[in-house]
């Protein structure tokens, strides 16, 4: 039987004129963002909202470097986990290249018999792991005989070891009466949660507690962030809550991007800049943890996953 390893993401626009082919197929899918129109309205409505906020973030993109960091950042850990595993190991994005729907062409080439595919999300939301797993599903039976999927890995002790670890260099220097973490997520459309019993602020807070265990004095809260379109996301906004810990009295705050694995523009534009500024214009010291996509710790906690479908 030939073993084989899918890592799906949704994606990101590599360069700038990747912006708007990207922000069309992510606005197209109407499982991950639903306008309220009818169906047949959902692409041209994504091909207006696409061609009128491409220029709008543009200069987002041209501030980090000209384009995301996290397709290249994907890669490198793909390249990693297929070191670690000794299995073929394949990258496919939703939204933007590598395209899934080429990739599984190429696995389909490959004659692979078993597939163990895992997301980049660690906690599971229908629009994020779901889509992925709704896609695979799609492009992949006829080619490969057993698809196995990781539905989440939120609690996984290596991961929360990996987020652990990079919070303890910051949070070991500063008072903890001072001190408030701040656990920013990326948001979904509320209706996921009202509608559909979406399960990912419940992972989001378990992880966020999995890890606060290691830190028992300290005060943190979680927040959301990264709303796009006309449409009610989830709260509070990080925004939102960077105003309410100023209130509150806490000098510094230790923002760390929890459903992320590496950096891109959510993390280098929204948290760096845009929220970064707002800290300092409230009087907060703020500091942002970097991501190392390439921790031993990260890396280590998407192989114990796939190990956990072999066995299965």
């Amino acid at each position: 039987m030939k073993e084989a390893v899918l890592v799906t993401y949704m994606g990101a626009p590599s360069s700038t004129k990747e912006i708007k082919p990207f922000l069309y197929r992510l606005f197209s899918d109407r499982d991950l963002i639903n306008f309220g129109v009818p169906p047949f309205l959902q692409k041209p409505l994504a091909y207006l909202i696409a061609t009128f906020r491409a220029p709008k973030v543009k200069p987002q993109y041209e501030a980090i470097g000209g384009g995301s960091p996290l397709v290249a950042n994907t890669l490198e850990q793909v390249r990693l986990v297929e070191e670690r595993l000794g299995l073929k190991t394949y990258t496919g994005m939703l939204y933007s290249e590598p395209l899934l729907e080429r990739v599984a062409n190429e696995i389909g080439v490959d004659e692979v018999d078993k597939l163990y595919h895992i997301t980049l999300y660690p906690q599971f939301s229908y629009g994020t792991v779901g889509a992925c797993i709704r896609d695979v599903e799609k492009l992949l039976p006829g080619k490969v005989a057993l698809i196995k999927h990781v539905k989440s890995w939120a609690d996984n002790p290596l991961y929360i070891q990996w987020i652990v670890d990079h919070l303890k260099k910051k949070l070991t220097k500063l008072s903890q009466k001072e001190t408030a973490v701040l656990f920013s997520a990326h948001s979904i459309p509320a209706y996921f949660v009202k509608e559909k019993n979406d399960p990912y602020p419940q992972e989001i807070r378990s992880t966020v507690r999995e890890v606060m265990k290691a830190f028992p004095g300290f005060t943190y809260r979680i927040s959301y962030q990264s709303k796009v379109g006309p449409i009610e996301w989830l709260k509070p906004t990080t925004e939102e809550v960077l105003y309410r810990l100023k209130k509150e009295g806490f000098k510094n705050v230790v923002v760390f991007p929890v459903s992320f694995v590496s950096e891109h523009i959510e993390t280098l534009y929204e948290l760096d800049v845009e929220y970064g500024k707002l800290a300092r214009a409230l009087g907060i010291k703020y500091y942002r943890i970097r991501l190392n996509h390439k921790h031993p710790l990260l890396i280590s906690a998407i192989v114990d996953e796939i190990n956990k479908l072999r066995k299965e």
